[in-house]
């Protein structure tokens, strides 16, 4: 740079550098580590959710599994739909935060920390994407582990409003968490994953 010694440019450098490696998170390798973290298997990840939508206040809870056949080792989608209170733009974005959420502490469900959704999510798929409504209005957004990976996602991205949102996004207000790309789910059998279900969330929720 004009006006700057070769000292003060080596300087800069190291400035840059140890501010760049210094981040208190790694965020490529926390997101692929913290998949590995907090879930002893998908029926448990699922609890989270229903134990997000019982907090939003829903007194209908649909959970839909369905089998893909593009991708044999992905090619189970998982779902969860509520009539809770739904979110704005600006919750959505939180509760898609790594510690991000709205009743941080709360004792009153499974989850206390924020870290039920995204975390949940990602333990079981690459891709997670959240779509919620109070009114007429659908907004949606989403968590990708390959982005994060590649550093093309730094940050949960702006809510956008759906043009075309999902059919299930019906009713006054709700919420809609759909998991694709399921690389971890325990079984690859729709059957042994509804059976699954049925058993832990008997169980947790009765």
């Amino acid at each position: 740079m004009p006006g700057m010694n070769q000292r003060q440019r080596v300087m800069k450098a190291a400035h840059k550098e140890r501010r760049e490696d210094c981040s208190i998170i790694a965020l490529d390798k926390f997101i692929q580590a913290t998949r590995d973290s907090g879930y002893k298997g998908t029926a448990s990840a699922i609890s989270e959710l229903v134990d997000n939508s019982l907090q939003a206040g829903a007194t209908r809870i649909a959970i839909h599994v369905e089998a893909k056949t593009s991708d044999e080792e992905k090619a189970i989608e998982v779902s969860v739909l509520d009539n809770g209170c739904g979110m704005d733009p600006a919750t959505l974005r939180q509760a898609l935060r790594f510690g991000g959420s709205t009743r941080f502490g709360d004792r009153r469900g499974l989850g206390r920390y924020g870290m039920g959704l995204p975390n949940a999510s990602l333990s079981q798929a690459r891709r997670v994407t959240v779509y919620t409504w109070q009114s007429t209005s659908v907004y949606s957004c989403y968590l990708d582990v390959d982005e994060i990976v590649r550093r093309e996602m730094i940050e949960v991205p702006a809510p956008e409003i759906m043009t075309a949102p999902p059919s299930a996004c019906a009713g006054t207000s709700g919420t809609l968490v759909s998991w694709t790309q399921c690389d971890r789910l325990d079984n690859r059998r729709v059957s042994t994953i509804v059976r699954k279900f049925e058993a832990e969330l008997g169980r947790r929720f009765r």
